[in-house]
């Protein structure tokens, strides 16, 4: 019960995430920066397999069901399978990915940001193609992934640091 509280947690925690938008033009970008990445970064490494992918399904629900959780308070099947549709595809393949490298690798920060470098790539990736059904490889590489490269290396790099300092609250926490 306490893990379903944490993915309803976790699933409004994505869509108020992705209000925090940075919109570029359109000659530039096919969707705004959003915060989502980092926050999904975070639920992926600290929930329990599978619960991350059930808060990042109950977040899709959510929208589809026409709570304004996608960016820029949209909402609806439109909103879900339109330009975002790849990305958010990704954001799955993306847990996954963590939650397979988190069993593998030692919970520090250089394999942490390194993991999230690779679901952050891995997002990309699935926004690209996702962006196919749309437009040429050139535009959508030039729209869908090269305007976020910048920004996923901010997000990889707080989103690591912020779990080197979950890590080490808890490990406090255990001590006492």
């Amino acid at each position: 019960m306490i893990n379903l509280l944490y993915s309803l947690i976790a699933a409004v925690a994505l869509g108020a995430a992705a209000q925090l938008s940075i919109s570029l033009p359109e000659s530039v970008s096919a969707l705004p920066i959003t915060g989502q990445t980092l926050v999904l970064l975070l639920i992926a490494k600290v929930q329990k397999w599978p619960w991350a992918i059930i808060s990042i399904l109950i977040y899709f629900l959510l929208g589809v069901l026409g709570l304004p959780v996608f960016t820029d308070f949209n909402s609806g099947w439109a909103g879900f399978t339109g330009n975002s549709l790849g990305y958010f595809i990704g954001f799955l393949a993306a847990a996954y990915f963590i939650h397979i490298l988190s069993k593998k690798q030692k919970n520090r920060f250089s394999p942490t940001f390194i993991q999230f470098l690779g679901a952050s790539l891995i997002i990309l990736l699935f926004g690209f193609i996702g962006l196919l059904r749309f437009t040429d490889p050139a535009t959508a590489f030039q729209k869908g992934v090269f305007p976020f490269l910048a920004g996923a290396l901010i997000k990889v790099f707080v989103a690591a640091a912020l779990i080197s300092v979950y890590r080490r609250f808890r490990q406090l926490m255990e001590m006492k």
